[in-house]
């Protein structure tokens, strides 16, 4: 089998896409039919069916089965797929926790990266603290796209926030071989935040140092390369600057692994995910 390797994702062995088959999902899905078609990948389609013992029996038969509209969403992004051929696969799985269930899969099918939307909720999960999709970046064995419902990544513009720290040079390296190996990629946009003024000179270090990363990778001509330093809260600044300048995918890096109080309440991370309308965000692992 003959795999592109002109998309940003690269070479992909599987993905897997975590939905609720929700309005919301469909940004997801949509791209998810496309990285996978594109990289010639296996998709695994994910819906959990989530269940509480410690709730009333009588609540807990509204989470029994699976819609006739679920089940139409499912079975359409796998013939979008399959129609194409390419491969594709539903699993659904009854679980008590969504966001476990969708990280148990991905380690089980050792998939190349996960995508799911932006809030995606899955049956009376509304009615319980947490949100699935910050919990699923934090413990994810792999790469994370988080796709808005509605956007579309065209791959010509990127943006990678950086604020020089381990995981958010994994980031750097990451928009780095996409510039490499995609050839509709024309502008890497490199972003660094300073809160305060006196933190610019910071900041025109870490861009500094990135533009010579991209000298040692020997980054192509045909991408521009592009930094740019503001002052300000630095995911409100990020979102901003992505959507002036049509960056329609943001790379980040992970911040905290070791538990999810580590991970994330107020991070720069969960804010990005939480402001972006207009742009998916890719946590680099």
């Amino acid at each position: 089998m003959v795999r592109t390797t002109t998309h940003l994702m690269g070479e992909l062995e599987s993905i897997l896409l975590a939905t609720d088959a929700s309005e919301q999902s469909k940004g997801a899905a949509q791209e998810a039919v496309f990285t996978a078609l594109e990289c010639k990948a296996k998709l695994y389609i994910l819906y959990v069916r989530e269940y509480y013992p410690e709730i009333p029996e009588s609540l807990s038969k509204a989470l029994e089965g699976i819609s006739e509209e679920a089940k139409a969403f499912l079975e359409n992004v796998r013939d979008m797929v399959t129609k194409e051929g390419g491969e594709a696969e539903i699993i659904i799985r009854d679980h008590p926790e969504a966001w476990r269930a969708i990280v148990e899969e991905a380690e089980k099918l050792n998939t190349d990266l996960i995508i799911t939307g932006k809030r995606g909720r899955t049956g009376l999960k509304k009615l319980f603290m947490g949100s699935v999709t910050e919990k699923v970046v934090g413990y994810a064995p792999c790469k994370v796209m988080i796709v808005p419902k509605g956007v579309k990544v065209h791959g010509e513009t990127i943006l990678v926030a950086t604020d020089g720290s381990y995981y958010a040079k994994k980031a750097e390296k990451e928009a780095l071989s996409m510039g490499k190996r995609c050839s509709n990629l024309k502008r890497i946009l490199t972003l660094s935040v300073a809160k305060r003024e006196e933190d610019l000179p910071r900041a025109s270090k870490i861009l500094e140092a990135f533009r010579e990363l991209a000298q040692e990778e020997k980054l192509p001509p045909r991408v521009n390369l592009e930094t740019i330093e503001v002052v300000g809260d630095p995911a409100k600044m990020i979102v901003k600057v992505a959507e002036d300048e049509d960056a329609n995918l943001i790379l980040m890096g992970e911040y905290g692994v070791t538990g999810l109080e580590k991970f994330i309440m107020g991070s720069t991370t969960e804010k990005v995910i939480g402001l972006s309308k207009n742009s998916a965000i890719l946590v680099v692992k």
